[in-house]
């Protein structure tokens, strides 16, 4: 995973991927979203940064997509090796249908969120970008007579808690200072937000779907 300076100290161990401990069924609902939302827009060549367990990746070249990878932990073995907050000097001109980074932004200080999409802008014309998501939620179920079972999920952002470096994150959406609505409004600068939502089963992780602006 990318680090915030350049003392390259890997975050993120490559045991850290074990099978029974890192991909929970949250994890799979979220893998699914990654390669629904990565198909939709019917690429044929995928960048993915921070390839992690790299399953979203053999999957995705399953349905005949041609993957490149690309981290900061050059044990993961990625086509690109490198510093995703400088993602340019590695890459050069190279150019992609779709990026997918996620789950990996939140590793970098938050002053170098608009560095890097700046750059991502660069070499693809659609980013799909996943962010843990720091929020109290609640699910309600309603079970009716006639009306089908009614399901509610509530999210109260924890927008008065400043979120603290933990080894790995150093900040999370919905903390103060990185509201869903800042973070946007960020992402507008060069895209166009086509949509974002809370993955249903996985809530700690919001997606945003982007379009390069021409």
């Amino acid at each position: 995973m990318p680090k915030e300076n350049n003392n390259y100290n890997i975050q993120v161990k490559t045991n850290h991927y074990n099978f029974f401990t890192y991909t929970d069924l949250p994890r799979w609902t979220s893998y699914w979203h990654q390669i629904a939302e990565t198909l939709a827009l019917a690429p044929q060549t995928v960048l993915i940064i921070g390839m992690g367990d790299n399953i979203v990746g053999k999957l995705l070249t399953a349905q005949g997509v041609q993957v490149y990878t690309f981290d900061f932990d050059k044990n993961l073995h990625p086509d690109f090796e490198g510093d995703v907050a400088n993602i340019d000097a590695v890459l050069d001109d190279k150019k992609f249908d779709v990026i997918l980074c996620c789950q990996v932004l939140e590793h970098l200080p938050h002053n170098k969120f608009e560095i890097v999409l700046q750059q991502l802008k660069r070499h693809a014309g659609n980013v799909i970008i996943s962010l843990p998501y720091s929020a109290m939620k609640y699910k309600v179920e309603l079970k009716l007579p006639v009306i089908k079972t009614v399901k509610v999920n509530i999210y109260i952002h924890k927008f008065f808690r400043k979120h603290k470096f933990d080894g790995e994150h150093y900040w999370e959406t919905g903390t103060r200072g990185h509201t869903k609505r800042s973070l946007l409004k960020s992402m507008g600068k060069f895209f166009t937000v086509t949509k974002w939502y809370v993955a249903p089963y996985n809530p700690y992780h919001v997606f945003f779907i982007l379009r390069k602006k021409i």
